[in-house]
């Protein structure tokens, strides 16, 4: 059985200790990889944004450096931007700019109907994140998980959503229920994450499969969430990135023409 990959730890509030703790505490539970998260706020202002993704960055640097050489454990960043207007996403990209290509995963996590059309018809996105943990401006309608599926765009559920209070907990609950029916309980291109900000928050492997057979997903569409689905999207990224290294080699030779 392959290891399980979690695919978002957030680099939120907590300090550097914790953060630290926080990635030597996926090992420890099980997971063969870590993706440290840069959460960008479309709205906020560029220079706000481009700081957060730096500090991501840093960090994922300082994780590889301390990690090497322990149980082969692997430590990726990954940039998530979050976004009510798909100009929002526009402008949030644009003020990235090189910092983007540095990220392994580019996931987004809409906030409104139109944002969720926009995120699952992305070229660029790995990963559309629902925010579970509260009631969403959208529904997953069957064209726009169709334009994900089509983009092979994988679908985020961040188990962390039903641990930290019974408001959260019951609209998570709902919230997965209606993407595992949309996903066809999610047998395909659907990871399951923790979102985790401090060491506490992470559950092993066996906790979360657990967990996920309570919104409608089977035992074995959840451990496939967790580890097989994750490398098929990890795989993914970086054809897409190496796809997008060569277009812009082109266009630079082409240029200079």
């Amino acid at each position: 059985m392959r290891r399980a990959r979690d695919a978002n730890a957030r680099w939120g509030g907590a300090d550097g200790w914790a953060k630290k703790r926080l990635t030597r505490t996926t090992t420890r539970a099980g997971y063969r990889t870590c993706a440290i998260d840069a959460r960008v706020d479309g709205s906020d202002d560029a220079k706000r944004q481009r700081a957060t993704a730096r500090a991501a960055l840093e960090a994922r640097t300082r994780a590889v450096r301390e990690s090497e050489g322990r149980d082969g454990a692997g430590t990726l960043a990954r940039c998530t931007i979050a976004f009510g207007e798909p100009g929002e996403l526009r402008r949030a990209m644009l003020a990235l700019g090189e910092d983007l290509e540095k990220f392994d995963v580019l996931a987004l996590e809409p906030t409104s109907e139109r944002a969720f059309a926009s995120a699952c018809a992305n070229k660029h996105a790995d990963v559309v994140s629902v925010g579970a943990g509260r009631r969403l401006r959208y529904k997953f309608t069957a064209s726009a998980v169709r334009a994900a599926t089509g983009n092979r765009i994988s679908f985020e559920l961040c188990y962390g959503e039903a641990l930290r209070d019974s408001n959260s907990r019951m609209w998570f609950f709902a919230n997965a229920s209606a993407l595992a029916r949309a996903t066809r309980g999610g047998r395909e291109l659907f990871i399951l994450s923790s979102g985790a900000e401090r060491a506490i928050e992470l559950r092993s492997m066996y906790d979360v499969v657990n967990l996920a057979t309570f919104f409608g997903m089977t035992e074995k569409a959840a451990r496939a969430a967790m580890t097989t689905n994750v490398h098929a999207m990890l795989a993914m990224c970086k054809r897409r990135r190496d796809a997008a290294a060569t277009d812009s080699v082109v266009e630079r030779m082409d240029a200079s023409a």
